[in-house]
């Protein structure tokens, strides 16, 4: 699937730009003519945004600040031989990059790749460093939600943590210490029994039979493993 660009810009630049994105890069282009075009066209799925600083309106700051603050695309700007301010101006104002006209068509197309390429690659990393999953369950740090099997599961504040804390190290037998020192953060002895409890209430909500758990087990005079199922 291409990826989308939408740029504010003339068409000679579209026409060049798509003889440059299209064959090897699969990037295709979509011109609109005025600031107030591109915004109303922000809700449609786009990979970035090009704009040609000639084409902002007077208030230029102030225009690209709402701009900037109404979505996260990156968002390249091309401007007529860019001197050092205008570039530190742009990402002060939440572009992401600044280059000059003078571009080739393919060099601008190589930097807009780039960009959304680091995007990409930053959303995904940081879904998966804020989702676990372990067999069928999924655990959203971010959403501070659990589900098993596509059913959400509702958890205590407690029992979150120390699922997380399991699911972290699912398929390792985590000793009772360990546990109650990251979890319970050491205000609970390890002898308390809470642990146990808070155990047998994720095990009510997550084994198929809690009085025989096969997901989170125990492991005798060690602690608990949740099994990588």
């Amino acid at each position: 699937m291409p990826q989308r660009v939408l740029v504010l810009g003339d068409e000679d630049l579209i026409e060049s730009l798509q003889s440059a994105g299209m064959p090897g890069g699969a990037v295709g282009f979509t011109r609109v003519r005025s600031l107030d075009d591109l915004l109303s066209s922000l809700d449609e799925s786009w990979d970035a945004l090009l704009i040609v600083w000639d084409r902002m309106p007077d208030s230029q700051e102030e225009s690209f600040r709402a701009l900037a603050g109404q979505t996260d695309l990156p968002i390249v700007v091309l401007a007529d031989q860019p001197d050092v301010d205008l570039v530190v101006d742009i990402l002060d104002w939440g572009g992401d990059e600044c280059l000059s006209r003078e571009l080739s068509p393919r060099e601008i197309v190589t930097y807009l790749r780039a960009q959304i390429r680091r995007v990409t690659d930053y959303s995904q990393h940081l879904a998966e460093a804020t989702r676990l999953e372990v067999g069928l369950l999924r655990v959203d740090l971010a959403k501070h939600m659990v589900a098993l099997d596509d059913e959400i599961v509702e958890l205590t504040p407690r029992e979150f943590d120390l699922l997380v804390y399991l699911a972290r190290n699912a398929g390792r037998a985590v000793p009772r210490e360990e546990i109650i020192e990251q979890v319970w953060a050491g205000e609970i002895s390890a002898r308390s029994r809470s642990l146990d409890v808070h155990i047998g209430r994720l095990r009510a909500k997550l084994e198929d039979d809690p009085q025989h758990p096969a997901r989170l087990t125990t492991v005798p005079g060690v602690g608990y493993r949740l099994e990588e199922q």
